[in-house]
Order: structure tokens, then sequence, then C-alpha cells
């Protein structure tokens, strides 16, 4: 695996775990390794992925559950679908009766996601800002003085 590859499956998971509610912790960080090297695992197919549900983490390969992960301190009613490299609310009643991937699409998960608050959002939209009137300034006083 590549590293870009391997970074994005991390922060991908991450972002799963962040939208599950889970508070940073030994056992989150235990649990985020674990699913990132899962994830990873050579044998992992495309369409392999991550479901929470009803308080559990689940890894489906082949459409068959591989491994569950309990998550009692998680606060998402949400179920979350999550491969290497997205994240996704789903129908949770179409999952559970079907195995139906319902996709819902992130909304309200991308608060999940590092940086994506409104106050860092805004920070980093005031960094850019000021980045740009010092270079504004520096060319000014580079036209004045040539």
């Amino acid at each position: 695996m590549q590293p870009p590859d391997l970074q994005r499956t991390a922060y991908t998971v991450e972002c799963f775990l962040n939208a599950l509610r889970l508070d940073d912790g030994p056992q989150r960080t235990e649990l985020e390794e674990t699913l990132v090297r899962w994830l990873v695992d050579g044998t992992r197919l495309k369409d392999d992925h991550l479901i929470y549900q009803d308080g559990a983490v689940s890894c489906y390969s082949r459409g068959r559950v591989t491994a569950t992960y309990p998550v009692p301190l998680a606060r998402q009613a949400k179920t979350i679908w999550c491969n290497s490299a997205k994240l996704s609310a789903i129908d949770g009643p179409a999952f559970s009766q079907n195995a139906q991937l319902v996709m819902l699409g992130t909304g309200g998960l991308l608060l999940a996601m590092p940086g994506m608050t409104p106050a860092a959002t805004a920070t980093a939209k005031d960094n850019q800002r000021s980045s740009n009137n010092n270079n504004n300034n520096n060319n000014n006083n580079n036209n004045n003085n040539g």
C-alpha cells in the first residue's frame, strides 16, 4: 500500500469515529488502529466496508461480517457506512431488513471531519486572507523599491 492510501484510510476512519461522536481516549485509539489495519489489509476488496449500527462497528468483506466491535460510548443514532475513502449515513431499516445499502449522504456528518467545524473554517479563511494581504503588501513594496 502506498503512503497516500494509508493516510487517506486513516483520515477516513478518523472521520468515521468522529461521526460516531466517540470521544478520544485509549479505547478509541485502539479501535481506530484495528479498523485502519483491517481496511488496508492486502486481502481487502474494493467494496469491503465498515458499518456502525446499534452500538457496534462491523467489518464487511465479500458481503459477510468478518469482525464486530462493540462501541458502547458512541453517541450516534444513525447507521453509518465507511470504506477506505468515503463515509455516508445509510438507511438503517433498509440495511437491517434486506442488507441493502441506501446511501443518504454526508449531511450532518461533515462536522465529524477534522477542520470542518465553523470556527476552524473561519480561522482557515482568516489565515488565507491574512496571507493574501501579506503577499499584496510584499508585491507593493517590491514595485515601489524597484
